[in-house]
């Protein structure tokens, strides 16, 4: 009798014993898919996805294998005999169906604990921070180029006012000028800055006619020379 209730006590014992999970794993998935492989066994050689590694009882490693996306919704699937697993999803994560498993939280994340496997559909919450994020750079594009954009056109005003100015001042005074006062002054408007000697050979004015007009000019304020020697030039006075 002693005998055949200590058989039982074993036949219990060694059925309790085959039924556990000889494979233990926590699989952790990031945002982009890739899967993180933590886990122990007491087998000598699994089939395992790519990436994935036994040594020493010990599982570990990634692989990219176990996801796909679909419009918005990822899908986690991956079946391993003999085995539990719990699956923690990426933060964020949203489970839209389950085939198997029970879901609990794992440090404020989704978890699936499931026995073999299954399959898992999820979305995965836009970061609000991100989006920030890309808003305030985007901001800050634009209010660089309006300043540049105001900069550029305040100078390109100034300078326009600048030679309106001048225009205006010489255009009132036009009519006082001689015909060659009048080349000169064109020339200049053609040339800016130059070399009197220059100037003088683009005119086509004897020197000493040359010398006596430039001098008319300055006196009325519209032309200037600056420099000394071979070094003179000439310029209209703003």
């Amino acid at each position: 009798m002693k005998k055949i209730v200590f058989l039982g006590i074993f036949l219990v014992f060694f059925l309790s014993f085959n039924v556990s999970a000889a494979i233990q794993l926590n699989i952790y998935v990031d945002s982009t898919g890739d899967s993180l492989f933590l886990g122990e066994t007491d087998e000598i050689e699994l089939v395992l996805p790519e990436g994935i590694s036994l040594k020493d009882g010990r599982i570990t490693g990634f692989t990219p294998n176990l996801t796909m996306k679909s419009g918005d919704t990822w899908i986690f699937e991956y079946y391993l005999d003999g085995s539990e697993m719990n699956v923690i999803l990426p933060e964020g994560a949203r489970i839209s169906e389950l085939t198997n498993g029970e879901i609990f939280l794992e440090k404020n994340q989704i978890a699936v604990f499931m026995q073999e496997g299954a399959k898992i559909s999820y979305v995965l919450d836009k970061n609000p921070d991100s989006e920030n994020s890309i808003i305030l750079i985007i901001l800050a594009i634009l209010i660089v180029g309006a300043i540049f954009y105001i900069i550029n056109y305040l100078k390109s005003s100034k300078e326009n006012d600048k030679e309106e100015k001048k225009e205006s001042k010489i255009d009132n005074v036009k009519g006082i000028l001689n015909e060659r006062e009048r080349l000169i002054i064109e020339k200049l408007k053609e040339s800016g800055k130059i070399k009197g000697s220059y100037l003088r050979k683009q005119c086509d004015i004897p020197k000493a006619s040359f010398s006596r007009h430039v001098q008319e000019l300055e006196k009325k304020g519209l032309i200037k020379r600056t420099g000394e020697g071979k070094n003179k030039f000439i310029e209209l006075n703003e």
